[in-house]
């Protein structure tokens, strides 16, 4: 199969999962909500007013990492990165094998756009490995096994599919020609580099000030006056931008990178969803009166 409708039906799937998931309160209580979020167990009344599927569900979801593993999707990452630099750049057998099976696009991405596609990927995976290890705390915190599993192999995904669809313009260049030439920066990239440098400023901002509360405080820094959770958003506009920077000739976007968007969008609106229902239980609606849950004006 090609490499990048693999990662589209990846991500597509994961964004049907997001999406339809919420509306099964089962599934929300025991396998998509995590950490503070997460429903305390059960009582042993009202388990045996459960039917088969919510037990089934309650023992899959029982299955669980601690939530600090968050840190080795960003090891992937970074893993994944230098992977493909080195595959990318010695046409290795890994590089090989996905062009082999590629299929020829009349649309592709420049060289110059994979080059950059995998340093914003880069940067992304690095910052966020160095936050990860900085601002995490120790926790009790737990998340389903499944979760962490799907969250590596998002970024594995991820790793090929920022590049993908321009290797039709790199497997014919031969490993000894160099990837990058010079030439003038496109509209699209003047657009997109500031906007994925500024939401990676706002996103660090929200974590180190996520990271300086005491447990369980509202946080009050003043990107969270508006939004529950500033950072998803930053997140999402992290991938706009590399879509928009890596979009092949003639395309708006990325496709492959939109519909691993869809993905990250998709799973992050059902824990800003969850984030503001535990805000209010915990601190009062009129506490988070007036703010999004993760995009102004939309949601």
């Amino acid at each position: 199969m090609d490499p990048a409708r693999l990662c589209q039906i990846f991500f597509s799937l994961g964004t049907a999962v997001d999406v339809s998931g919420p509306v099964i309160p089962p599934f929300r209580e025991y396998i998509m909500n995590y950490g503070s979020r997460k429903t305390t167990s059960t009582s042993t009344s009202s388990r045996r007013h459960q039917n088969t599927f919510a037990r089934l569900l309650e023992y899959i979801g029982s299955f669980q990492v601690p939530h600090t593993w968050f840190t080795h999707y960003y090891v992937i990452s970074v893993a994944s990165s230098v992977f493909w630099a080195v595959q990318i750049s010695t046409q290795g057998t890994a590089f090989e094998i996905l062009a082999s099976i590629s299929k020829s696009r009349p649309a592709t991405m420049t060289a110059n756009q994979v080059f950059l596609a995998w340093l914003l990927m880069t940067i992304q995976g690095t910052r966020r490995l160095c936050e990860s290890i900085a601002f995490t705390k120790p926790s009790q915190s737990k998340m389903w096994v499944g979760t962490w599993i799907i969250g590596m192999a998002f970024y594995v995904f991820m790793g090929i599919s920022v590049w993908i669809e321009g290797i039709t313009s790199l497997k014919y260049r031969g490993p000894q020609r160099t990837l990058l030439e010079l030439s003038t920066p496109t509209v699209r990239t003047l657009i997109a580099v500031p906007m994925f440098l500024i939401a990676s400023g706002v996103q660090n901002e929200c974590h180190k000030h996520l990271a300086s509360l005491k447990k369980y405080t509202l946080p009050r820094q003043f990107w969270f006056q508006w939004v529950v959770c500033p950072h998803y958003t930053s997140e999402c506009l992290i991938y706009l931008a590399i879509a928009i920077a890596v979009a092949p000739q003639g395309q708006m976007l990325n496709r492959t990178v939109l519909a691993g968007l869809g993905f990250v969008a998709s799973n992050l609106a059902v824990t800003a969803d969850s984030t503001r229902k535990w805000y209010i239980e915990k601190f009062g609606i009129e506490k988070v009166a007036g703010r999004w849950r993760m995009i102004p004006y939309v949601y």
